[in-house]
This record gives structure tokens, C-alpha cells and sequence, in this order.
């Protein structure tokens, strides 16, 4: 013990300056969540992802109690990390100084900065404080789009497709915890468009997601009753919510399933409906699970069969509100695990079943889809850490249908480099309609792959990350009639010569094949080719002010004929007086791309808990602001307003047509805690 006190005296000396500089958690929050999402191309809810991050700014984990499953919920944690953290408190004894983690492999300055606001390290006899009441937390929304949109003024009486609904978004969210034992949510929306309390929403919201979260009674350590997700192995066969693929996060591919958890977002369709627990026998682990619920889905004009199921979740139209919940859908099974220090092992069968036959689209890509009313799944997951090497892997198999297999290593060459491969291959027939398996496609299917990515921390300022991945399709897709492949680069370099500067330098080159554009007897395919290009910098001027700065470059070619480009240039305010009630933040951003194909996706801030993730096209200027006034100490309100501005006399198309050249949004936001 007398040397590890030494070790820290020295690492203190040496990285003082660079630890009282932490940075604003809040900042720290949304930076994580950017890189988390960056890579998604389309509108999703990552409320739950900001809601478990800030609880853990509230709650900080306590490194010397910190079991695995706790670090897996901070999300940006790569497995190794985690691995190579629990076997440091194991080999040295418990943590006495945070600033031991400069001493963990795997762990660079930014990896550290990251951290700190999550943990914490509790005296020994310390105990964590007891909560006897309850916490209550209740947050309403409104939002709307100012302007008026074609949907809305078309005349019911013409039996045109209109929306039957108001422009107005209506979001509750209440939560109610008691330490880490109880937690109750609820969560209420309804959709620009859709009714309310009249028509087809007598009941009122669209959308109700409820559950009870209850731990650690004798055995039974989770058990959720309710709306609830599961996320298993690799996510092959089973995962609901958000999953994550390529990004800056290189290390990330690995899926770290945290088991069962209650569900919390507004998303409608990724979710289980039912109940699920989690029973431990010492090292062995049964989480037993049934769910039923109804769902959207595309019904044939008898409505004998479905041919699609639906996951926006709106119901606005009157051919939307026909396929609401328009199918019954009733998921059972079971998954068992055995975890040790350095190896885990789980194995899952399940079944879902239907009311009504799914019958797709007879289109030659679908020759292989599932048809019937019941699928059987399994699969078996593993993953062990040797020294300083993490394996993982997932094999899964569709009963009488295919199989899938996803297999990968991640390791530290050195203190300063890491490496990851990936190895991919899902059969044609493979499938399970809860699979969110890493793919270059959204469903991991009909695919074979092998990524690997590299990450080099020459010293505490630099960082470079960079990764390939080969894929091909080995049967028809669609838009792509044959068989295809295609290649994704990326490298990104960042530099941050002191705590208050940051600059970053990405370049992304993507390589995929589709059908021609120009019409012929027979379809040929086109390699569709973007290159993408990005540099950043955020710096802070004081405890108040920071600056962030982005341009951003697109290539967009399909073929030989067709080359269109994009650009995009935002800078970004953010004000935070230190003590002060009133804080916020704004973007001015500008944007010319020759069409959506060479759309360019930039992160915003907004309300709390309601993060976006627009895409910038054609022609015009980009303007936010967000501010957030602390009425008391337990009121908080928060007001957003965005808008587009375009030199064009018409935006959008379809019901979402706005005669006119701006297209704004309001969000008015107040959260009550007691």
C-alpha cells in the first residue's frame, strides 16, 4: 500500500493541472451522445442514452464497488476498458486516488476526462447514502412547426390523404425512483398530426409506455414489469432499443449487452411488453421473458395477412391509423449465462409469433424473407478477456431457416496502440425480427463482412482512430437487383495542445453498389461513391463562454455521369455562467448541396432528454437557440426555437409541403423535481 500512495503523489504532480480542468459535465454529455449517433441517418429517440448518463452525474459509480454491468451502462466504455479497470482493483486493491486511471492500459487522457464526472471513490467505512424517500421527477413538453403544412389544409370532405390531427407535439415523462432498489416510468406522446382525445385517440396521448423496475429481492436481481428491452450478446438475435455500429468510437463494434433493462424511451416500436427477471444462482444467471403487444403493420386489402411491419409510430393519416396496432404480436422465451472474472457465456431461445401471417412483397429480394406466422430463434454468446486481449462473439440460427455468425477481437499492442477485427457472415434466410446486429445494412442479414479498426495514443494530445470494413451481399437487395459489395474508410485526428482548445480533422470515403439510375431491360449496378470530409475545433474562452466550429465537406457520384457535392459551415455559442440560473446555447450554420443524396447530418443541442439530428440539404442557413432558465432549485424551463431558411418559394413535399422559404420550430419544456 505504502507504494501505491507513492505512485499517486507522482501522478498527481504530473496531471494536476490537467484534472482540475474538467470539463462541464453537461458539455461532456451531449459530446458523448454526438459520438455515439453520429454515424445514423435518421431521426431516432436518445433520451434513454442522455437520461442514464445524467442520472449517473447525479449518482456517480464507485470505482471500488463498480461491477461490470454498472461501467456497460455509461455506454462509451469500450469492453477491454472495463476489463482492464475490474483487473486493476483486483490485482492492486482498492482505488485511493482517481488518478490511478492514468496507470489502467487502454486508458488515455480523453478516455479519463470522459469519465471522471460518473465516478467517484468512497472512503473505506463510507457507506452510500441511505435514501428513505422517494424521488419524483415530471417533465411536459410542447413543440410545433410555426408554419403551415399541406396536410393540414386539406379539406377532410375530399378524401384526400390529409392529417386528421393538430401540429401540436405533446410529450409527459414521469419518473419516480427510491434509491438503485425501485423505479417507475411512464411516458406519454403524441405526434404533430395525430388526434387527440377525439376520432381515433379517444384515449388522448398516441402513445403510453409504462413499467416497474424492481432489483435485488433475494435471488431475483432484475425484474421489470411492463415496457422493458433486452439486449443479449452480440445482438444477433435479440436486442431492443438503440444499438450502435461504425463511428469514431472504434472499439464499440463489440456489443455490450446490459440484460434486461425497463424501457424509457419514446420510441414506439423498439420495446417488449410484458414481464422479464433476472434470477441469479451465484454465478449463473436465468432471465425468463414474455411479452404481447400489438403492433403496426401493412395489412392486405382482406386483411388476411401483413406484408411489412411499421416503426415510425405515427398515426396521422387515415392509412396510418389503419395499420395501427393492426396486428398481435407475442414474444416468450428464455436466456441463460454463466459469468466469471474473464469469461461469459450465454445461450438464448425464443419465439415469436402472430395473429396473422406475414406474407411480403412478392419482389425477387424477397425470395428468401420470412413468410408464416411463428419464428423460433437461438443463439449462444460468449466473450473472454486473456492478459490484454478481449474476444466476443455470437453464433445464431432461425429454426429451419439460417444461420448467423459474428465473431471478434480487440486488443492493446501497446499502451499507446489498440487494435479491433471483426469477422461477420449472416446467411440469406437468416432472421429474427428483434435483431440489431452490427451490419452495413440495418438488419443483419444477407451479409458478409471483416472489419478492423486501429487507435493510436502516441501521448495525452493526440489521438487518431481510424478503421475499413469489406461487406458483400451475396443476394439481391433492395434497389439492388444482384448480388454486391462495397467498402467504408474512415480515419479520424484529433489534437488538443491544452484542456480549453480541441481540433479535429475527419475524412470518410464509402464505396456501395445500386441499381443504375437510367432505365433499361435489365437492371446494372452502379458503385454509389461518397467521400466525406470534416474539420472541427472547440475551444473555451473562459468558465463561461465556449466556442465550436465545423466544416464540413460531401462528394456525392453514382456511376460515371452523375457528381454532386455539399458543404456545410456551423458555428456554435455556448453560454454557462458558473452560479447562474440562466444558461444556453446557439448555432448559426450554413449550407449548399446539390441534392438530399449529398445531405450532410449535423448533431443539435436542444431541450433536455430531446436531442436531434437533422439533415442540412439543398441551399440555406440554419438558426437555434436553446436557453434554460432554473425557475427554483427544483423548476427548471427550457425554450428551443430552430429554423430552416431557404431561397425557394416551397419546402418539403408530400403532406409536409410549406408554401414559402422557412420552415421554423418551437419546444417549450418545464421539468418539476420532488
Amino acid at each position: 500500500m505504502p507504494f501505491k500512495f507513492l505512485v499517486c503523489i507522482l501522478l498527481f504532480g504530473a496531471v494536476q493541472y490537467s484534472f482540475a480542468q474538467t470539463q462541464d459535465p453537461e458539455i461532456i454529455v451531449e459530446d458523448l451522445i454526438e459520438d455515439i449517433i453520429e454515424e445514423t441517418d435518421e431521426e431516432l429517440d436518445f433520451s434513454e442514452i442522455s437520461e442514464r448518463l445524467n442520472y449517473y452525474l447525479k449518482n456517480p459509480i464507485d470505482l471500488n464497488k463498480a461491477e461490470n454491468q454498472d461501467l456497460v451502462e455509461l455506454y462509451f466504455l469500450s469492453p477491454f476498458q472495463i476489463q482492464e479497470l475490474l483487473t486493476y482493483r483486483k490485482e492492486s486493491g482498492r482505488f485511493i486516488s482517481l488518478y490511478e486511471l492514468q496507470s489502467i492500459t487502454g486508458f488515455d487522457e480523453q478516455s479519463i476526462q470522459r469519465l471522471l464526472p460518473f465516478i467517484t471513490i468512497r472512503e473505506v467505512g463510507d457507506k452510500k447514502p441511505v435514501i428513505k424517500d422517494g424521488e419524483h421527477d415530471l417533465m411536459l413538453r410542447y413543440g410545433r412547426i410555426l408554419e403551415k403544412q399541406k396536410g393540414y389544409l386539406v379539406p377532410e370532405k375530399t378524401g384526400q390523404s390529409h392529417y386528421m390531427g393538430t401540429p401540436d407535439r405533446l410529450f409527459v415523462r414521469y419518473r419516480y425512483r427510491l434509491g438503485n432498489k425501485l423505479q417507475v416510468a411512464l411516458n406519454m406522446k403524441k405526434d404533430a398530426g395525430e388526434e387527440f382525445f377525439k376520432g381515433n385517440q379517444r384515449n388522448g396521448f398516441d402513445f403510453y409506455s409504462a413499467s416497474v423496475f424492481i432489483r435485488n429481492i433475494g435471488k431475483v436481481s432484475n425484474l421489470v414489469i411492463g415496457d422493458y428491452s433486452l439486449q443479449l450478446g452480440q445482438g444477433l438475435s435479440l436486442w431492443n432499443g438503440l444499438s450502435f455500429g461504425k463511428g469514431s468510437l472504434v472499439q464499440n463494434v463489440a456489443r455490450q449487452g446490459v440484460g434486461l433493462r425497463p424501457y424509457t424511451s419514446t420510441n414506439e416500436s423498439q420495446y417488449l411488453r410484458g414481464i422479464a427477471s433476472t434470477i441469479s444462482f451465484g454465478k449463473l444467471e436465468i432471465l425468463p421473458f414474455i411479452s404481447y403487444k400489438q403492433i403496426d403493420a401493412t395489412l392486405s386489402s382482406d386483411s388476411s395477412f401483413f406484408s411489412s411491419i411499421g416503426s415510425s409510430g405515427y398515426h396521422r393519416t387515415p392509412s396510418e391509423n389503419k395499420n395501427r396496432n393492426s396486428v398481435s404480436q407475442l414474444v416468450y422465451g428464455l436466456n441463460l449465462s454463466y459469468k466469471s472474472d474473464k469469461l461469459k457465456v450465454g445461450a438464448t431461445a425464443f419465439q415469436t409469433s402472430f395473429d396473422k401471417p406475414m406474407i411480403p412483397n412478392q419482389q425477387l429480394y424477397n425470395k428468401y424473407s420470412f413468410q408464416g406466422d411463428i419464428l423460433t430463434n437461438s443463439s449462444i454468446d460468449y466473450h473472454y478477456t486473456y492478459r490484454n486481449v478481449y474476444i466476443f462473439g455470437e453464433g445464431a440460427y432461425s429454426l429451419r431457416r439460417g444461420f448467423g455468425f459474428v465473431n471478434g477481437i480487440i486488443g492493446s499492442l501497446s499502451h499507446q496502440l489498440s487494435f479491433v477485427i471483426l469477422h461477420r457472415q449472416y446467411q440469406k434466410e437468416f432472421f429474427s425480427f428483434l435483431n440489431q446486429g452490427f451490419a452495413e445494412n440495418s438488419k443483419a442479414v444477407n451479409e458478409k463482412g471483416l472489419y478492423t479498426g486501429l487507435i493510436w495514443n502516441p501521448n495525452r494530445r493526440i489521438e487518431w482512430v481510424a478503421y475499413a470494413d469489406y461487406f458483400k451481399f451475396p443476394w439481391l437487395r433492395y434497389r439492388v437487383d444482384g448480388p454486391s459489395q462495397g467498402y467504408d474508410v474512415f480515419s479520424q485526428f484529433s489534437y488538443s495542445p491544452k484542456r480549453t482548445l480541441n481540433f479535429l480533422l475527419r475524412y470518410r470515403y464509402r464505396n456501395k453498389q445500386e441499381n443504375a439510375t437510367r432505365e433499361e431491360p435489365v437492371n446494372k449496378l452502379e458503385n454509389v461513391v461518397r467521400h466525406q470530409a470534416r474539420i472541427e475545433a472547440k475551444y473555451k474562452i473562459n468558465e463561461t463562454i465556449q466556442f465550436r466550429n465545423r466544416f464540413e465537406f460531401v462528394n456525392y457520384a453514382k456511376g460515371i455521369n452523375t457528381s454532386e457535392k455539399g458543404y456545410m459551415l456551423y458555428h456554435d455559442l455556448i453560454v454557462k455562467p458558473p452560479g447562474k440560473a440562466i444558461s444556453g446555447n446557439m448555432r448559426l450554420a450554413a449550407f449548399k448541396t446539390d441534392s438530399y443524396d449529398s445531405k450532410i447530418y449535423a448533431f443539435e443541442n436542444d431541450v433536455l432528454y430531446g436531442y436531434s439530428f437533422p439533415p442540412y440539404y439543398n441551399t440555406g442557413f440554419r438558426l437555434y437557440s436553446n436557453v434554460r432558465y432554473r425557475i427554483k432549485r427544483n423548476i427548471d424551463f427550457w425554450v428551443r426555437y430552430a429554423s430552416f431558411l431557404y431561397p425557394t418559394d416551397g419546402i418539403g413535399s408530400g403532406l409536409d409541403y410549406i408554401e414559402g422559404n422557412m420552415k421554423s420550430d418551437i419546444r417549450l419544456q418545464v421539468r418539476f423535481q420532488f
